[in-house]
């Protein structure tokens, strides 16, 4: 993105963005990955922060976050709080959907003509977007998308004789996955040497995508560009993932080279996206990611949530990223002016 130091919204090219993106894509090299070690990934345990709320543990999960999201872009919270019961039943909800006769699945396909909402439903198996890729993504998704406009009733869903308690389940689980992202939120705001509070106006009504993902197993010789899910860098604030078995690959900028993320029982792996990197003025990283195809033998699957801003909410740089010095990079811009527009989200 061409440096700009004004206010001048209009100075952003969404869909230059994204054409930025995809050809950087490209050119990564993903042939070889390498097994992560100690502190690849760092490890942040939430469960003292959460239970007594004080100073001195915000302070402690503050500073642990800052060195993760400033040096690798990728870390794995523990002591989240989410319920194990709340977590299993997504993940039963998800395995059930996906073992549904294809007829009942593309009756709510994602943009489908007859639905006046993008980005929602159900997203076949070697689809070609989340990322916009040239090749399939070997995967098949459930996607649902809210903000202050778009509630769960405006998502697609099936009739509820076909998928039982799958609606309420899944209503459950994003309301879990909001509360997690607004507690996380004061840890992010000391990280950055704001007030605690600093986020709270930014993410009243925040916007959010919760994708239910199967990676069918294959033991076919795929093409040499098809992956699980297609390099890329998320466009979100931050993405919060839990999996039932690893996948996950990202490039490590400290070591220079791709590694495969850890899976660890009742933890999410959390990254950082682009537009936290442009409030931050590239203080924080936004790192580039993909996910292998499936080759375990048995299907694999994941949830990963994209936690945003309210979708109107301008992010000017935050005034502890820039200085004289260093100054704003990026033009003020909401989530519903960024890149996101031009993926279609």
């Amino acid at each position: 993105m061409p440096d700009n130091r004004s206010d001048d919204n209009t100075a952003f090219d969404p869909f230059e963005k994204e054409r930025q993106l995809r050809t950087q894509a490209s050119a990564w090299k993903t042939s070889e990955t390498q097994r992560a070690v100690h502190n690849d990934i760092p490890i942040i345990d939430l469960s003292s922060f959460f239970k007594t709320g004080s100073e001195e543990a915000l302070e402690k999960v503050a500073a642990e976050l800052c060195s993760a999201c400033e040096n690798v872009g990728f870390f794995t919270i523990v002591g989240h709080g989410v319920a194990s019961e709340v977590i299993e039943t997504q993940f039963s909800m998800l395995k059930r959907f996906h073992a549904l006769p294809m007829s009942d699945k593309k009756s709510i396909q994602m943009d489908s003509p007859q639905w006046p909402i993008g980005g929602v439903g159900y997203l076949p198996f070697k689809n070609r977007k989340l990322p916009s890729r040239d090749t399939g993504n070997r995967n098949e998704a459930f996607l649902i998308k809210c903000d202050q406009h778009i509630n769960m009733a405006d998502n697609q869903w099936l009739e509820e004789t076909r998928l039982p308690g799958f609606r309420a389940a899944s209503q459950i689980y994003a309301d879990a996955m909001l509360s997690l992202g607004k507690r996380l939120l004061p840890i992010f705001a000391r990280a950055l040497n704001m007030p605690a509070d600093f986020f709270d106006s930014a993410f009243i009504d925040p916007t959010f995508r919760l994708r239910m993902t199967h990676y069918p197993s294959t033991d076919v010789v795929t093409e040499k560009d098809e992956f699980g899910i297609a390099p890329h860098v998320d466009t979100s604030f931050c993405t919060l993932l839990i999996q039932d078995q690893p996948g996950l690959s990202i490039y490590s900028e400290q070591r220079q080279t791709w590694i495969d993320v850890p899976m660890l029982d009742d933890a999410y792996i959390v990254n950082t996206g682009e537009l936290l990197r442009q409030w931050t003025n590239d203080r924080f990283l936004s790192v580039k990611h993909f996910v292998h195809t499936n080759k375990s033998g048995v299907s694999r699957y994941s949830i990963p949530f994209f936690f945003n801003a309210n979708s109107d909410y301008t992010m000017a740089c935050i005034s502890s990223c820039c200085s004289e010095d260093n100054p704003p990079k990026y033009p003020a811009i909401s989530y519903s002016q960024s890149q996101a527009v031009a993926q279609g989200e």
